[in-house]
């Protein structure tokens, strides 16, 4: 088996074949580093927006409740409005990951 490998010549030579196969792993390499930052970045992205959405959908829900309690009659309002505002926030988030 060990006749079959190519004796370096000078040390540390490597034979023309084993550069080539060097450098196909250097730019394999390379490469998953690049998809592996694009999908951190990403990631990164989503984590924001919805961050983003869930507490502005905690002072939505704070200001429809100070509202339902001054005026109990229109609190059926207040929920649907802060419904579709959640909705709303959920839609951009989830054609958000769809376009990324």
């Amino acid at each position: 088996m060990s006749s079959n490998l190519p004796v370096p010549i000078g040390g540390l030579s490597l034979s023309r074949i084993e550069r080539r196969a060097a450098k196909e792993i250097a730019l394999s390499r390379a490469a998953t580093s690049v998809v592996v930052a694009q999908a951190e970045a990403k990631i990164d992205a989503i984590g924001s927006v919805t961050e983003t959405a869930v507490l502005s959908c905690a002072r939505v829900g704070l200001i429809e409740l100070m509202a339902a309690s001054q005026t109990p009659h229109a609190a059926g309002r207040y929920r649907y409005l802060g419904d579709s505002c959640a909705a709303s926030m959920g839609a951009v988030i989830h054609g958000m990951a769809r376009r990324l």
